[in-house]
């Protein structure tokens, strides 16, 4: 009788460490995994009837350890997203393409009128007031985060 009392002890052993297996491996399916930014004040200028771009705005903060890369957007609403920077030459400005933008770690970087700002090109619908435009982040080392930019006339609204 001692035998079994063993043997069902050392299953129940066995069973148990398979069960703290499973979970510890699971539980990074399970775990929420923080965003790399904190995203505020995001928005998108509202563009006036006909127009054919409009541009992106926000407050992007890294709270991470390292510099964070962003190489590149995506978005089912536009059949084109770029990264510009005006810049001014001669009095006249310009739109400059830009390629990645690093946010440095524990700092901030902010999208803005009459700097660096998301263009949208060639919408598929116009956008309206109130809407709200999901576009991706996606980060040179493989993450990507989902920012909602809601269309408004100014940030302010």
């Amino acid at each position: 009788m001692l035998i079994g009392i063993g043997k069902c002890y050392h299953l129940e052993y066995k069973a148990m460490l398979l069960a703290v297996a499973i979970i510890a491996f699971c539980y990074p399916v399970w775990a929420e995994i923080p965003a790399p930014l904190h995203i505020n004040n995001a928005w998108i200028k509202m563009a006036p009837p006909g127009a054919a771009v409009n541009a992106a705005y926000a407050e992007l903060y890294n709270p991470g350890n390292k510099p964070l890369v962003i190489s590149g957007l995506s978005s089912t609403c536009c059949a084109t997203l770029m990264l510009h920077r005006t810049v001014y030459k001669n009095d006249k400005a310009m739109m400059e393409h830009v390629d990645t933008l690093t946010i440095p770690a524990a700092k901030q970087v902010d999208l803005k009128p009459g700097d660096l700002h998301i263009m949208l090109l060639q919408s598929e619908s116009p956008f309206h007031l109130g809407d709200e435009i999901a576009i991706q982040l996606l980060f040179a080392d493989g993450q990507q985060q989902t920012v909602y930019f809601p269309v408004k006339v100014n940030g302010n609204d």
